[in-house]
């Protein structure tokens, strides 16, 4: 079962001249000695009737007021801390040791840019039947710790939340977090290439104003007379193959109408408006899809790719309120198949319907 732990920030150099001047010792030492210098010498301009450099004097003693304030901001600044919270699910049918990889990089990110780290985690068991309850263990242990970071720092400015997880598993973990919570969780992407900084804030889980559009919507599709409805996601710009992939499982799993969107490029802008114009796009084709009022009760399924962080955020969004008739796919690449979350029970392959 998932636990919750407190790993804490990483180790810096005590007294270092980059940490004087981060929390803004330096920067208040430094204004105070140039205002009270020149402040001092303006005062004896003044008295003394000589007016030769005083409004240099006088200047530059504004300039150590300046100093004084702006040292007193990055103080403040640094008094409302991020808080991280590493979430990961190991699954040895993927890639154990990049999980591991990820998991530890998340980790080292999140130490490195909070003041407080949270990890929580497990390891998906061979048989998946009861995966969906380490799942909802995993969402109660993060938002415990999303409640315990709310009251060990009241002035944090934000919590990070940063995933390592399957696809369909980070939808089912987001609709259990949900996204009305008291704090802004600013959920985090990984940045390709191995660029740096690691992770980036990719969305945030609450609803926002957002018109910029990355996706192209396409047409909502009618496969068959079933009243489920699907959406499906092409992240990663592979046109037909994604969704020749995603028919032939709809058919499979007996869903009766898709609503595609997809990606003009292989790979998403990793910025943050990008990835929240994926997610509030999605929102807004789906909440205005021309479907049925009996595909609007019934079941529904999305067929996922791309980053974690979307998956993760579109849960929260989609299916926080009714996460019980949602099912997520992803792409088993070693079987080439769809695989769903939560899983089939044994012997019903068309449990959709």
């Amino acid at each position: 079962m998932p636990r919750l732990r407190v790993v804490g920030s990483a180790a810096r150099p005590p007294g270092s001249l980059r940490e004087a001047f981060s929390d803004g010792s330096a920067w208040i030492g430094l204004g105070s000695a140039v205002a009270a210098g020149f402040g001092v010498e303006a005062i004896k301009s003044i008295a003394t009737g000589d007016a030769r450099g005083r409004w240099w004097f006088i200047l530059l003693f504004a300039v150590g007021l300046a100093l004084i304030i702006f040292g007193f901001r990055k103080r403040g600044q640094l008094r409302r801390t991020n808080v991280g919270i590493v979430a990961t699910v190991f699954d040895a049918r993927r890639s154990l040791a990049r999980a591991e990889q990820l998991d530890a990089q998340a980790e080292t990110y999140s130490q490195n840019t909070c003041q407080h780290t949270f990890k929580t985690s497990f390891r998906l068991p061979d048989d998946l039947a009861d995966s969906s309850q380490l799942v909802d263990a995993l969402a109660e242990e993060t938002l415990a710790a999303i409640t315990m970071a709310e009251r060990l720092t009241p002035g944090a400015s934000r919590i990070n939340l940063i995933p390592t997880m399957p696809l369909h598993i980070a939808f089912w973990f987001g609709a259990k977090l949900g996204h009305s919570h008291a704090r802004q969780i600013s959920v985090h992407a990984i940045r390709e290439r191995d660029g740096e900084p690691s992770y980036f804030p990719a969305t945030s889980l609450r609803a926002v104003e957002h018109t910029v559009e990355p996706l192209i919507l396409e047409p909502l599709r009618t496969i068959s007379e079933s009243p489920v409805a699907a959406l499906a996601l092409d992240l990663q710009g592979r046109g037909d193959q994604f969704f020749d992939q995603v028919v032939a499982a709809c058919h499979q799993h007996r869903i009766g109408r898709l609503l595609p969107l997809r990606s003009p490029h292989s790979q998403l802008s990793p910025d943050e408006q990008t990835f929240t114009g994926v997610v509030e796009q999605t929102c807004r084709a789906w909440r205005d899809a021309p479907l049925p009022d009996a595909s609007r009760t019934a079941r529904h399924a999305i067929f996922l790719s791309g980053p974690v962080a979307i998956s993760l955020t579109l849960g929260a969004r989609l299916a926080s309120n009714n996460h019980g008739r949602w099912t997520a796919f992803t792409l088993n690449q070693q079987t080439g198949e769809y695989e769903p979350f939560p899983p089939s029970p044994k012997n019903e392959h068309n449990q959709l319907e």
